[in-house]
């Protein structure tokens, strides 16, 4: 692990320093340290384009997208796993601008927060519901329960906006949000880009 060339790294801080020029990146739900270490972490990885997040606000607190926006202009693919709340999305809108590729497959979102990615990431090409979930809605699957502004917004915009069927037998099967779920399918996307 001593070589600068490597181009995916899963996370590790010890590895921040001997990997600067890592362009994958896949953060954990426990790797969270404090905001001054990510702050720190992400000022090294200049060249990172693609971010995999698995977060849950009550294990680790808030992710700090301020740093990453500060210091990723590179950053052009966005895979956030957990419950997405509405002040995480307003933040991913303010400091992630460079972003072309964003997946929220398999966890909790609102519509007004698709609706915020679709009209406030200005260069958003692909936007991933699939096995979303809408918490202020019954927890339907997000497909289900996006309201017509919404698919109107991104049928405008978007160069593909992927839901998953009607039909689908994930979201079947799972009755609710769940860690254990996230687990076993966090290395699997829509977007051939943020797959692991």
């Amino acid at each position: 692990m001593t070589c600068l060339s490597y181009n995916f790294v899963f996370f590790g801080f010890v590895l921040f320093l001997r990997m600067p020029n890592i362009e994958k990146l896949a953060l954990p739900i426990w790797c969270y340290q404090n905001e001054k270490s990510l702050r720190f972490a992400f000022s090294q990885w200049k060249n990172l384009k693609t971010l995999i997040i698995a977060h849950e606000h009550s294990f680790s607190g808030r992710f700090d997208f301020k740093a990453v926006g500060e210091s990723c202009s590179n950053l052009t693919n966005l895979k956030y796993l957990g419950r997405l709340e509405e002040y995480t999305s307003r933040e991913i809108v303010s400091y992630l601008h460079s972003l072309k590729r964003l997946s929220l497959r398999c966890f909790l979102v609102s519509s007004i927060a698709v609706y915020r990615f679709i009209t406030g990431l200005p260069n958003l090409t692909i936007l991933n519901v699939s096995h979303c979930k809408n918490p202020y809605d019954y927890f339907l699957p997000i497909a289900k329960s996006i309201d017509n502004y919404v698919i109107t917004a991104a049928t405008q915009k978007l160069e593909k906006f992927i839901t998953c069927p009607h039909d689908c037998m994930i979201c079947k099967d799972r009755c609710r949000y769940s860690l254990s779920y996230l687990a076993e399918v966090w290395r699997n996307d829509e977007i051939k880009e943020l797959e692991f």
